[in-house]
């Protein structure tokens, strides 16, 4: 995977975070080799985004914010284990089309439910496809109620918004030791896609800055490449 070496500087943090990437790089890469070729060309995707999205989050948010500190073993593969979940899920629900055929539905649930046997075995887990109602509650609401075609982009932002605070709250908690209390879940219910967050608790800045860079990544980096993995696939 060359995206490995694409951003990396030669700073002693940069340098460390490498020397831990690769450690624990080396131990999931070897497991997605034994999946087949559709299986290790997703994941690839989504390593790249977890990847990329990491190093932002390390290296190039401004210092105010805090993030920037020497992650362990266990946090790096704690970051990659949930942003790897969370992706797997947006991935799912932007193709899920609940007027399929039965025959078309029950391929692409097959499909799915493949990948999520193998993200499980790729990180030890026992997620199912219940994992789309915790990251992808939001993803689910615009998807039965369809905000964005009825105009109301707002809302449909503020589902998005819902999502990535979903797991970026969790990665905050966990990795930056980051308390996320009311007055931070109270600004992000009330936060308007674009609106300056300057006034904002200090964690819902975070989960803004960290969550968006997440899901804007996914759209550039795996999004596009979903419709072919299906059309080889068959669905």
């Amino acid at each position: 995977m060359g995206f490995l070496n694409k951003f990396l500087g030669s700073s002693k943090e940069e340098v460390d975070y490498k020397a831990t990437l690769k450690e624990v790089l080396d131990h999931r890469n070897g497991l997605i080799a034994m999946e087949s070729k559709v299986v290790q060309d997703f994941f690839e995707k989504i390593f790249e985004v977890a990847e990329q999205s990491l190093h932002g989050v390390l290296f190039l948010t401004p210092e105010e914010f805090g993030f920037k500190k020497t992650l362990t073993r266990e946090e790096v593969d704690f970051w990659f284990c949930k942003v790897s979940l969370a992706l797997v899920v947006y991935s799912y629900c932007f193709f899920y089309v609940e007027e399929q055929s039965p025959s078309a539905q029950s391929s692409f649930i097959t499909f799915w439910q493949r990948m999520f046997d193998s993200y499980n075995n790729i990180f030890g887990e026992k997620a199912t496809i219940d994992a789309v109602n915790h990251y992808a509650a939001g993803m689910i609401e615009e998807g039965e109620k369809k905000y964005s075609k009825s105009g109301n982009e707002e809302q449909a932002l503020r589902l998005m918004l819902k999502d990535y605070t979903t797991l970026a709250g969790e990665l905050l908690e966990k990795i930056w030791h980051e308390n996320i209390n009311q007055k931070a879940l109270d600004d992000l219910r009330n936060y308007k896609p674009g609106q300056n967050t300057a006034a904002y608790d200090p964690a819902a800045q975070k989960i803004v800055l960290l969550g968006r860079g997440i899901w804007e990544t996914h759209l550039e980096i795996v999004k596009p490449f979903l419709p072919k993995l299906l059309t080889d696939y068959q669905i």
